[in-house]
């Protein structure tokens, strides 16, 4: 059996892990070093490693580099999150449950997820973009469920 363990991150500022509290996460321990600064914190099952260090370089991000394209967290305060943090336009995942996406105060893109305790297939019109998309990429309809 596999379990995620954490997620690390290099950030430029402390605005950061403030943000990071506006979903919902708490600070569990600071470790200050000589070069950085490791903010570890919780929500959940879900931990951040949060190295502080503005000397890193900038993400990449056009073209998109290969590796970790977003993360995605499931909120159960749906409503006051999005109040909270400023996000695109709410849309529908193919699961039936609705979902947006940010940034943090480093350009990493975070989407954010209804949680809810059933998921279902949703129906989708083939004329929606990720439906060419997904052809476009792998040659076949898309079927998830």
């Amino acid at each position: 059996m596999v379990g995620l363990d954490h997620i690390a991150l290099i950030v430029s500022s402390e605005e950061s892990i403030q943000f990071y509290e506006k979903l919902g996460f708490k600070e569990t321990k600071r470790i200050e070093r000589s070069y950085d600064t490791v903010v570890f914190m919780r929500c959940g099952q879900v931990g951040l490693e949060i190295f502080i260090d503005p000397k890193h370089p900038e993400r990449v991000s056009d073209p998109e580099a290969k590796g970790l394209r977003h993360i995605a967290f499931s909120v159960n305060n749906w409503d006051k999150v999005l109040k909270n943090i400023g996000c695109e336009s709410v849309q529908t995942d193919w699961f039936g449950r609705k979902f947006t996406f940010t940034v943090d105060p480093d350009g990493q893109p975070i989407e954010l997820i209804e949680q809810k305790t059933e998921i279902n297939s949703a129906n989708f019109k083939t004329d929606e973009k990720w439906v060419q998309e997904y052809r476009e990429q792998f040659g076949t309809e898309p079927n998830f469920m």
